[in-house]
């Protein structure tokens, strides 16, 4: 249970002791008006007697006994939303402004615009090399890269390593990084609203890394980053040209190392993308 709580996202507890409001006279929507009040039908009472006020918290056990103390509930993060415009047009003033990778990182680190951050642990915003011939973009982080901080990291990113390193690459030496810098609740893939948030830090990442081919990775990236409509295994294996900051870039899209794990057969798919992507940086 506890594993599936922090999937979706919860991240603090509010109490130890669980309260049924619905057996609460002075809980919340104790003045919602039911079809039966309205109707003055007599409402059916429970039988047993309802609590007044709810239990005692339980004293903490002391450290000195050895028992375990629980965790105390969190602080809630501060966050001031923006409208969808304002927050692009903000990450695309704060992004034209960054003049390395470091500052890209630091102005991420303040950036509200983004809602993924309140579920967040971790900012997630590359691995490797700070300039590189290759630049892989993935979808979102996941589990493992929200608490390393780091994209890549989980059985998805040591299969594209596995692979990388079968073609000829080594991963210490490419650019890895994702459509959106947060991990989202649950794992979900992120929506066009929050990738299109991110996309200007991502447009200014590309320009200071100057790759000379870029690979996505997955449908969600793809369409973020090549502005496809179509899904990935249509528009997989197919050279595209991007421009970033004036400069056109050789782009492939191939599948996401999370599916091949789900779906075997296909690696020979991306095999043969990266492969691809060997003869055209030779």
């Amino acid at each position: 249970m506890l594993a599936w709580y922090r999937a979706m996202g919860v991240d603090a507890a509010v109490g130890e002791e669980a309260l049924d409001w619905a057996q609460r006279s002075d809980g919340p929507g104790a003045s919602f008006k039911t079809a039966a009040a309205l109707t003055s039908a007599p409402l059916v009472q429970p039988q047993r007697g309802l609590p007044s006020a709810p239990p005692p918290p339980r004293s903490a056990p002391s450290i000195a006994s050895g028992a375990r103390v629980p965790p105390q509930p969190t602080a809630q993060r501060q966050y001031s939303p923006q409208l969808p415009n304002d927050a692009q047009m903000a990450a695309r003033r704060l992004a034209e402004g960054a003049k390395s990778l470091d500052e890209l990182v630091h102005l991420l680190e303040s950036f509200d615009g983004c809602g993924l951050k309140t579920t967040a642990m971790n900012l997630c915003v590359f691995r490797g090399a700070t300039t590189a011939k290759l630049m892989i973009v993935g979808e979102a982080p996941g589990r493992e890269e929200d608490i390393a901080g780091k994209p890549f990291v989980g059985p998805p990113g040591q299969l594209l390593d596995k692979m990388l390193i079968a073609a000829g690459f080594s991963p210490d030496s490419l650019h890895i990084t994702n459509a959106v810098y947060w991990r989202p609740p649950g794992n979900r893939a992120p929506t066009p609203e929050e990738t299109e948030v991110c996309r200007p830090f991502l447009e200014r990442q590309i320009s200071l890394v100057n790759p000379d081919v870029i690979l996505v990775l997955g449908g969600t990236a793809a369409k973020a980053v090549l502005s496809v409509t179509e899904g990935i295994t249509r528009v997989r294996g197919r050279w595209q040209s991007i421009n970033i900051g004036g400069r056109e870039v050789r782009a492939i899209a191939s599948l996401h190392p999370a599916y091949l794990l789900r779906t075997p057969v296909a690696k020979r798919q991306a095999w043969g993308d990266l492969l691809a992507i060997r003869a055209a940086l030779q």
